[in-house]
């Protein structure tokens, strides 16, 4: 199995090295200023391509009626709005405020919206069938910590799906990090004036494990049924598993 150490970035921001609780307060004030613009840097960051891989990984999730879903790092509820609906219990959790409450005059009603950390989920042992995380784990402070929380609200045979972004291999892994380093930082600073988080967003992209190091992890923390599938080349990955 891989190292940890890459996953384990809790005293990394960027290029600097911080405490947990700096880096937690960092990532508060990034999303505080972000959060108006995030659709669109979204859209720039991916070329739009998130919509396609968002599509695709909504399509693996299947959440029926009685059963509930949490959303870990939801932000404005994209994935959590997808599965809301009568008989069904969906929560939306998020450290940033900004992003929930812009969630909640955007999204479908049927959705709890809670603010929380996602090493410490305020809900009990087996207490949800479907565990979700899109585009958040790298931001994440405790990855480690946050999985090991995830499978332990997890029902038995509850899964978890988590999109994410990945490093891809052979030729197109040189034009992908010229353009997560010069060119979509320079296309995100048109739209908002944040040169912070451009730099961690850029160092947080290129510095995040591929998909077998999270795959190891998973198994590490307990999970089992652990499988992933990579999307556009490598660029993104959708990591899947199951609490025995």
């Amino acid at each position: 199995m891989s190292s940890p150490r890459r996953i384990e970035h809790s005293t990394r921001f960027g290029r600097e090295t911080v405490t947990p609780h700096e880096r937690d307060r960092r990532m508060r004030r990034i999303f505080h200023h972000l959060a108006p613009h995030y659709d669109r840097l979204c859209d720039v960051m991916t070329l739009g391509l998130h919509r396609r891989w968002r599509r695709t990984y909504l399509g693996r999730i299947s959440l029926e009626k009685n059963q509930s879903l949490l959303d870990i790092a939801g932000g404005c509820g994209e994935t959590g709005s997808a599965f809301a609906g009568p008989g069904r219990y969906v929560v939306v959790l998020d450290s940033s405020l900004p992003m929930l409450k812009i969630g909640q005059t955007r999204r479908a009603t049927g959705i709890d919206w809670v603010a929380g950390l996602s090493c410490a989920l305020p809900f009990p042992d087996a207490s949800m069938d479907v565990v979700t995380v899109s585009f958040g784990l790298r931001n994440v402070t405790c990855v480690g910590a946050t999985l090991a929380e995830v499978l332990r609200v997890l029902k038995p045979g509850g899964q978890f799906h988590c999109l994410e972004v990945s490093n891809p291999s052979g030729v197109v892994r040189p034009l992908h990090h010229a353009f997560s380093r010069y060119v979509a930082p320079w296309l995100g600073m048109r739209i908002t004036r944040e040169p912070e988080a451009y730099d961690y967003f850029v160092e947080s992209v290129l510095g995040f494990p591929g998909p077998r190091e999270i795959r190891d992890l998973l198994v590490r923390v307990g999970f089992s049924g652990v499988r992933y599938k990579r999307l556009s080349l490598g660029i993104a990955c959708i990591h899947s598993a199951t609490r025995p």
